[in-house]
């Protein structure tokens, strides 16, 4: 691929992922000023709710979030490159490492600037690290990772039923893996939501970037 291509993708990410990070430095800011205004009650009255009324026990949820943490990502995003590299794919290998890689930037600087606690509300908190809480990783990883592999596999298929099963597969499979955070009370609602948005805006910034280099050649 020509080099100018190359510099096209690099550039469009790195301005992607500073707006990412504004807009997830901002959403940070603004939830720690009203975690005492009514946010962290709401969070208190929802949890609970959510926690009984998602259709996933506590046992499954385990299993359920599995796919989402570091160990159960690893292998998919190593995959992939692997086979991307092995016909030789570069951009889309590329594309995935930077994904999966700069993702982990933007979830720290909300637990860099906001070292929230984890909920009790569920179980005693027995599923809930001490780690930081804001945002929610797993939602942010899960729907960068996943999120990419649904759109490079709707732009191969020519059927438009294949592509409405892919989006509705992976977005039950992301919804699995985030609401399995909820039932085990590892986050707070407005945790996940955060993920939610700050994944989407992240997984956007990688699609137009590929798209750039794809519209150039």
């Amino acid at each position: 691929m020509p080099s100018t291509h190359w510099r096209r993708w690099t550039g469009t990410l790195a301005i992607g992922l500073g707006l990412c990070a504004v807009v997830t430095f901002a959403l940070t800011v603004w939830a720690k000023s009203h975690v005492d205004q009514g946010l962290q009650d709401w969070d208190a009255r929802l949890l609970p709710v959510l926690a009984e009324g998602l259709p996933l026990s506590f046992s499954r949820s385990i299993t359920w979030e599995s796919p989402g943490n570091l160990l159960g990502m690893l292998p998919i995003v190593g995959g992939f490159v692997g086979i991307m590299v092995a016909r030789s794919r570069p951009l889309l290998a590329a594309t995935m490492m930077a994904a999966y890689g700069l993702q982990f930037a933007l979830v720290w600087i909300g637990w860099g600037y906001w070292n929230r606690e984890r909920p009790d509300l569920v179980a005693g908190g027995v599923a809930a690290s001490g780690l930081h809480s804001f945002p929610s990783g797993h939602t942010v990883v899960v729907i960068t990772v996943y999120g990419l592999l649904a759109y490079l596999w709707c732009q191969a298929s020519r059927s438009w039923v294949e592509r409405l099963l892919i989006v509705l597969g992976v977005a039950f499979w992301i919804g699995m893996i985030v609401s399995s955070r909820l039932v085990l009370g590892a986050h707070w609602p407005s945790d996940v939501i955060m993920g939610v948005v700050i994944g989407l805006l992240w997984l956007g910034t990688v699609i137009v970037a590929l798209k750039r280099v794809e519209d150039a050649a």
